[in-house]
């Protein structure tokens, strides 16, 4: 049985070796292991199927026009290669967003595939006037506001998704 849950102390070898497997570079589970570091992770969900971490979820605040409104970014979503494709990091996300939304977070943004963030509920950042910092994103670039109304502005991740 596939159990989300919030991570708790001694998971984070288990969390690197999953982001570290899962994009098969180091890039991602070092981004993580700095978000760590940095205490700049606000959510973190991992999947657990029969006693091992087999996904990964982390969310850390984002800043809007430079001011901290409440909203944070979802990256990265890593599971284990052998379980891609079959719900896990879907679960993780629908348990992260009721966990933002419990925890009284204002939204989300992520940059990802539109057509997968769309089951969720997200929809192209533009729409709500949200921009990324990150130029020719386009639709990839993907908010859902927990709290209306949502903020307009320029969106900056914390310092370790650009290697600080």
């Amino acid at each position: 049985m596939l159990i989300c849950r919030t991570e708790r102390p001694g998971d984070g070898d288990d969390i690197d070796e999953v982001v570290f497997a899962a994009f098969d570079r180091p890039d991602e589970a070092d981004l993580v292991l700095a978000l760590r570091e940095q205490g700049a992770i606000s959510v973190s969900q991992v999947a657990e199927y029969e006693g091992a971490v087999i996904g990964h979820l982390a969310m850390s605040p984002v800043l809007i026009d430079g001011e901290d409104l409440g909203w944070l970014g979802l990256a990265p979503v890593s599971v284990w290669p052998d379980c891609q494709r079959q719900g896990v990091g879907s679960e993780m996300i629908r348990e992260a967003i009721n966990a933002a939304n419990e925890l009284d977070w204002a939204g989300i943004v992520v940059l990802g595939e539109p057509a997968f963030y769309r089951r969720f509920g997200f929809r192209p950042a533009s729409e709500l006037g949200l921009e990324s910092a990150y130029p020719g994103v386009g639709d990839a670039f993907m908010a859902l506001a927990l709290k209306q109304p949502a903020p307009r502005g320029r969106v900056s991740y914390h310092p370790a998704f650009d290697g600080g």
